[in-house]
């Protein structure tokens, strides 16, 4: 994309978290797909959550030196990815903010295809888009896992998963604020805040296709299998009831699924998200 094309576009910034537990060559990796996109950011907010090892500060200094706009925040504890985001909004001076989650990949177009999409739909508050599951290397695609795009659909679908894949939004900073921001919620920061947008009536939407590549590891499936995980499911499913999303016998049958879904073996959770949900 020329300068004059990117002229026509909002600008935007992006924001992510990073601790000490995170891989710096995946890092290298994530700001990279962000710094060679079609449709370049103003800036790019890190938030350092807590002590992180001497290679990850190597490769943050190499490129906050190479970016202009490349803002690094830190903490002097890790406080978890609620916390960070929403201390990183608060460093934020674009109207739109795209997020990016530290081990992923963006594709190339991903940021022009969504401002081109804002452009068109300037009603829509946050939007998201598809993503793709790899695993090791990013051309080893292992799964998909695929939104609703249409208001209706994404506001029926968020009656029983979360509606948006979280490392490809891009979302109006002034909405986002007047929902409350994010917050932290257990692993559930995100579903907690797509219902927050639904529950206001905001106007979102999901693009069609591939936005991000995410990394996925046998990780992944051991922390849905969190124990911790229960109370903040059955406080996000009490929300969804009280603000009419759900109804009783929804939020009942959500409850059921939800504590089966911890309670299961790993090896079956992951089962079922590779062959049933992420297919």
């Amino acid at each position: 994309m020329t300068k004059r094309e990117s002229d026509r576009y909002p600008e935007f910034s992006v924001l992510l978290s990073v601790y000490e537990k995170d891989n710096p060559h995946f890092l290298d990796q994530a700001l990279q797909s962000v710094e060679n996109q079609t449709a370049i950011p103003a800036e790019i907010i890190l938030v350092v959550d807590g002590p992180i090892s001497k290679e990850l500060q190597a490769v943050i200094k190499r490129h906050q030196a190479q970016f202009a706009g490349f803002k690094v925040v830190k903490l002097t504890q890790n406080h978890g990815l609620g916390t960070s985001l929403r201390l990183g909004t608060d460093f934020v001076t674009t109207d739109w903010i795209a997020r990016m989650d530290s081990d992923d990949i963006s594709v190339p177009d991903r940021f022009e295809q969504q401002l081109k999409w804002l452009n068109e739909h300037p009603n829509v508050m946050l939007l998201g888009g598809q993503v793709s599951e790899f695993a090791q290397e990013p051309n080893n695609i292992i799964g998909h896992r695929r939104v609703p795009t249409d208001r209706k659909a994404i506001y029926q679908f968020a009656k029983w998963r979360s509606p948006f894949n979280h490392p490809t939004v891009m979302v109006n900073k002034d909405a986002l604020k007047r929902v409350g921001g994010y917050v932290q919620y257990g692993n559930l920061e995100d579903y907690y805040l797509w219902a927050r947008f639904i529950a206001n009536g905001y106007d979102v939407a999901n693009v069609d296709r591939t936005l991000v590549k995410m990394r996925v590891d046998t990780g992944m499936y051991n922390r849905r299998g969190r124990f911790s995980n229960i109370r903040y499911y059955r406080r996000l499913r009490k929300y969804l009831f009280q603000e009419q999303i759900v109804s009783r016998s929804e939020q009942m049958t959500g409850n059921f699924l939800m504590t089966l879904n911890i309670i299961i073996p790993n090896w079956l959770r992951e089962l079922i998200y590779q062959r049933i949900l992420h297919k």
